[in-house]
């Protein structure tokens, strides 16, 4: 039990697995300093937190942009949504519950029905904006194969035939308002239409840094 013998094994071993690849680069996350201590100097790449920044962005004239979101929180579902003009102002907003037991199927129903609630107010050119990647996936490469959410992804593709859209990415610190909305209808027992009056304090306040461009911040791993 001599512990610089011990120490001295041990790095051994460290080494060996870093060279086997059982151990990788960013293993190493956070402690970079340690490196040398096992003898490791080919680190290809040091992992950094780096910011992105990004606005909202309003829809051009003739347009209006359709932000909507599902939240679960592992009880209840609910989805919101939020609809604004070119000028950045808020036209409506819904939130409501969700029979359902995942965020998907959540913002499933959530652009569903805010696309359902544009064409009842007689709107057909619509930018709509969500956070999840997933959605695309199956707007814009006409699939509906999904075994457990056919019939929703179905009823989606139906609406969306009969206007005029765009559909865009936007990452979930941008569509907090919407991302806010949800967690509302989480706690609701049937659908709610907001106007700007009677929409959360949290939300309208959101809305008006939307308008007037600031920029959110969004912070993720990047290689230096």
């Amino acid at each position: 039990m001599y512990a610089p013998r011990i120490i001295t094994s041990i790095c051994d071993k460290i080494k060996l697995f870093y060279e086997a690849n059982t151990l990788k680069h960013h293993n190493f996350k956070g402690c970079w300093q340690v490196c040398h201590a096992f003898s490791i100097v080919n680190i290809p790449a040091v992992m950094e937190k780096r910011v992105c920044m990004f606005n909202w962005f309003k829809p051009d004239p003739g347009w209006i942009k359709l932000n909507t979101d599902g939240s679960y929180n592992g009880k209840v579902a609910g989805c919101g949504g939020i609809l604004r003009n070119h000028l950045g102002q808020v036209i409506k907003e819904f939130a409501g519950p969700v029979m359902g037991n995942s965020a998907f199927i959540a913002e499933l129903n959530g652009i569903i029905y805010g696309i359902s609630m544009c064409i009842k107010l007689g709107y057909n050119r619509i930018w709509i904006e969500v956070d999840a990647m997933l959605l695309l996936h199956y707007i814009n490469n006409n699939s509906s194969f999904n075994a457990e959410n056919y019939y929703l992804i179905r009823h989606l593709k139906q609406d969306l035939s009969n206007i005029i859209y765009k559909i865009s990415h936007i990452y979930r610190e941008g569509n907090v308002c919407a991302d806010i909305l949800a967690k509302v209808g989480c706690n609701l027992l049937e659908f709610t239409k907001f106007n700007d009056h009677d929409i959360p304090k949290v939300v309208k306040g959101l809305v008006r840094l939307d308008r007037v461009g600031l920029p959110y911040i969004r912070y993720h791993d990047g290689i230096k």
